[in-house]
């Protein structure tokens, strides 16, 4: 069998016809554990290092699944699995919304172009669609694949035990007539009142609760197997003559003349150039430029930051739609065409300066939060994307855009995995409350538990009502964390709640003298309780209480 010569690969490779499963037994098995750890990872229990743990058992499982199959593991599915990983440890160790919400969806989609991968490999030259493919069909097939491998499953455990013992045979019947005595006997219970007493009583020993929960757990795990096991036999099987979309021939075929790309991309940067020459002139020349124009320097800070970042992704869009769709026949047609579209991308490079110095004055006014941080990443990200493009642009190779946009986006979101997002946050007020003396306690105290380190630290060196506010804020944080700490199990357990606990038992002595009850006379209730902490102003609600 020849091997592809973009990817390595390693193991034997069976020779058989494309699709088929030499072990349905054994995957069976194999995504039934899957199942049962579903189960025991996150039913009833929010997530922590769960969802670690069930990211490396997924990996494991294909990587034990294709050793039973006998099959080659391509060189892009063995670079895959490093991110998953990577994302999905950053779950446990990171708390802050945006970080985690990024995380998540990184590692479930990379999972899924980890089945896609498998076998086929070729992840540098995937497109777009290639790359929707992998995120829309993987879990669709997912829930395909399983059905012919759990019916071969069936049919030859039948074979193997069925036939000889009786017993077996005797179970299979029970399991087929349970359901249908559920349906029956309930629909009769609701003819008749007597029969339904008779029914009532007869099941009275039965905890009915506990059958619903244990219901709804078996119900978990069977799904859950299935879908695993679609996604495994979806991984393993012989991917047979399957072709890159959109490679040979391309999507679109060039169409648009160059003399009307050139008119296009000529108006665009005269209109950019004209923009940049302002900024120079006001927002890059300094205060007294911008005072001079009639507007304070926060004020115009403030303005058309959003605008010039859509400038920026609207002015890539066009310049690869129009590399798309134009017929550039020549050597000289290239070469114009591509200076055109590296002066638009240097002039938005320095838009996207202009907003990062826009940003930088509006933090120096208000402080730092969570979206300025983002932005603040986001731009250095995007500006690396707008050197990226270039590059592929003069080799032409823009259909190798679609990986290096996932690895950039992987990039940005470890970026924030690597910050400590909200310890960032805190961190940077700190330092302009040093120098100001001007602190949104507020706003600090709704941030996720990764801040508390740094939190503690800041209520060490403020003073006065701040120090209160941060202390109070603190003494509610340590009721809920040792509240969740008694409540979640294992599975729950989480980095960043343990470094809170840590660091905020290092100031015990300052929070034993603000306790915090719950206030039986408001709003509470066992599933939405409402603390106060007691503070010497008094009884202060809680404002934030971080299980």
């Amino acid at each position: 069998m020849t091997m592809n010569p973009v990817e390595t690969t390693t193991g034997p490779d069976r020779k058989s016809a494309p699709g088929t499963i030499h072990a349905p037994v054994a995957l069976t098995l194999i995504a039934l554990g899957m199942g049962l750890a579903v189960e025991v990872l996150f039913y009833g229990h929010p997530p922590g290092i769960s969802f670690f743990l069930w990211a490396a058992l997924c990996v494991a499982a294909v990587l034990i699944a294709a050793r039973v199959e006998a099959v080659r593991v391509a060189g892009s599915a063995w670079l895959v699995m490093i991110p998953i990983l990577f994302f999905a440890a950053a779950v446990f160790f990171r708390q802050e919304p945006l970080t985690v919400f990024l995380s998540v969806l990184l590692t479930l989609f990379l999972l899924a172009l980890l089945v896609r991968l498998f076998r086929f490999g070729r992840l540098g030259r995937f497109g777009w669609v290639d790359m929707a493919v992998a995120f829309f069909w993987v879990p669709l097939e997912a829930w395909i694949r399983p059905w012919p491998i759990a019916a071969e499953s069936w049919s030859r455990t039948v074979r193997e035990w069925g036939g000889r013992k009786v017993g077996f045979s005797i179970l299979r019947g029970v399991l087929l007539a349970l359901p249908v005595l559920a349906v029956f006997i309930a629909l009769l219970s609701a003819a008749d009142l007597v029969f339904g007493d008779y029914v009532e009583q007869a099941l009275a020993w039965i905890d009915l609760a506990s059958l619903a929960d244990w219901t709804a757990r078996a119900f978990v795990v069977v799904a859950s197997a299935l879908f695993l096991l679609g996604a495994v036999v979806a991984a393993v099987r012989d991917p047979g003559d399957r072709r890159l979309i959109g490679e040979d021939p391309p999507l679109v075929q060039p169409f648009l003349g160059f003399t009307e790309t050139a008119i296009v991309l000529s108006l665009v940067v005269v209109v950019f150039l004209s923009f940049v020459a302002v900024q120079f002139a006001y927002l890059f020349g300094g205060e007294s430029n911008i005072n001079v124009a009639g507007y304070t320097y926060a004020e115009y800070a403030r303005r058309g930051f959003g605008e010039l970042v859509a400038v920026a992704f609207l002015a890539l869009g066009m310049i690869y739609a129009l590399a798309m769709v134009t017929r550039l026949e020549s050597p000289r047609k290239r070469a114009a065409f591509f200076g055109l579209c590296a002066a638009l991308v240097l002039l938005v490079g320095v838009m996207l300066l202009s907003a990062y110095q826009r940003l930088i004055l509006y933090e120096q006014a208000y402080g730092f939060s969570r979206l300025r941080t983002h932005t603040h990443a986001a731009i250095i990200w995007l500006a690396v994307a707008f050197v990226v493009f270039l590059v592929l642009l003069g080799l032409r190779r823009l259909r190798q855009l679609a990986p290096a946009a996932l690895a950039l986006i992987a990039g940005f979101t470890m970026t924030l995995v690597l910050l400590n997002v909200d310890a960032f946050i805190v961190d940077r007020n700190a330092r302009r409350y040093a120098d100001s003396g001007d602190l949104d306690t507020a706003y600090l105290s709704s941030l996720s538990n990764d801040a508390v380190p740094q939190l503690v630290h800041l209520a060490r060196q403020a003073d006065g009502e701040d120090q209160q506010d941060l202390l109070a804020d603190l003494a509610c944080r340590r009721r809920g964390l040792l509240r969740s700490q008694d409540s979640l199990s294992w599975p729950s357990a989480h980095d960043s709640r343990s470094r809170a606990l840590a660091a905020l038992a290092t100031i015990e002595a300052e929070l034993i003298h603000l306790p915090v009850y719950l206030d039986y006379h408001g709003p509470s209730s066992l599933r939405w309780p409402v603390y106060l902490v007691k503070t010497p102003d008094g009884f202060e609600p809680c404002r934030s209480m971080w299980d």
